[in-house]
C-alpha cells in the first residue's frame, strides 16, 4: 500500500468514527429528560389529554405504561380545533388560552421513558404542537403541575362565536372518528355530562378513518352532529 493510499484510508476510518460518535450523540440526546421537567414526579411525569389522549386504547398505542389518574379541569383555557392531520383527516384538538372557560380532560401518570413517545405523537419536533406545564385541578379541588400540549397554529376566533354549524370553516372540523374519540375518551373517565354533550355536537367532517374506527371501537358512539 503507498503512503498516499494509507493517508486515504486513515481518513476514512477518522471520517466514519466521527460520524458514529455523532450518531450515538444525537441518539442519546434525543431522550435527555429535563431535570427541572415541572411535571415530573420521580421516574415518572404527570400528563393533560384533552383530545383523543383522553381514551385509554389510543393513548396505550404509544405511551403503554400511561395509568390514568382521573378526570382533570384547566381553567381559563377553551377547547378548540384547528388545521388538519392527515390521521385523522380533520382539524385536531388543541387549547388556548380563555378567560372565564374550562378544559376537562384526563390525567395520566406516565414513565419517563414514554416523554419522547408523546412528544413524537403530538409532532413537537416538527413543530406541530408545543409542549406546557400547566396547572390542572382534580375533583378534589387539588392542583397538580401536568404536562399539556397547544398547537402552533392556535385559532384566533373561538369556535362557539360562530353563528351556526355550517359556518365553521373547513380547517376547524375534526373527523368523524376523531371526535368520536373524543367522547368515548371522556364517557371512559366520566367527564362531566354537560361536557360530553357538548363534545357530541361540534361540527364536524363526515370523514371516517376507518383503521381508527375499528382499532378504537368508535364504530358504535354516538354524535349530535
Amino acid at each position: 500500500m503507498t503512503l498516499l493510499a494509507k493517508k486515504l484510508n486513515s481518513t476514512k476510518m477518522l471520517t466514519f468514527y466521527l460520524l458514529f460518535s455523532l450518531s450515538l450523540w444525537s441518539c442519546a440526546s434525543a431522550y435527555v429528560i429535563p431535570s427541572d421537567l415541572p411535571e415530573r414526579v420521580g421516574d415518572k411525569f404527570i400528563y393533560f389529554g384533552y383530545g383523543s389522549n383522553m381514551l385509554t386504547k389510543r393513548i396505550h398505542i404509544q405511551n403503554p405504561t400511561a395509568v390514568k389518574i382521573g378526570m382533570g379541569i384547566l381553567k381559563d383555557y377553551r377547547l378548540d380545533f384547528n388545521t388538519y392531520t392527515e390521521r385523522w383527516g380533520g382539524a385536531p384538538a388543541t387549547i388556548v388560552p380563555t378567560d372565564g372557560a374550562y378544559v376537562y380532560g384526563t390525567l395520566w401518570e406516565i414513565s419517563l421513558s414514554n416523554l419522547d413517545d408523546i412528544d413524537d405523537q403530538e409532532g413537537v419536533h416538527e413543530g406541530i404542537y408545543y409542549a406546557a406545564s400547566l396547572p390542572v385541578m382534580l375533583p378534589n379541588d387539588t392542583l397538580t403541575t401536568a404536562r399539556a400540549y397547544l398547537l402552533a397554529d392556535q385559532p384566533k376566533t373561538p369556535l362557539n362565536d360562530f353563528p351556526s354549524s355550517d359556518k365553521v370553516p373547513q380547517n376547524r372540523q375534526p373527523s368523524k372518528t376523531y371526535l368520536q374519540c373524543l367522547v368515548k375518551g371522556a364517557q371512559e373517565t366520566g367527564i362531566v355530562p354537560w361536557y360530553v354533550e357538548w363534545l357530541k355536537s361540534v361540527k364536524h367532517n363526515g370523514h371516517v378513518a376507518q383503521d381508527l374506527e375499528q382499532i378504537l371501537d368508535l364504530k358504535d358512539v354516538k354524535l349530535n352532529s
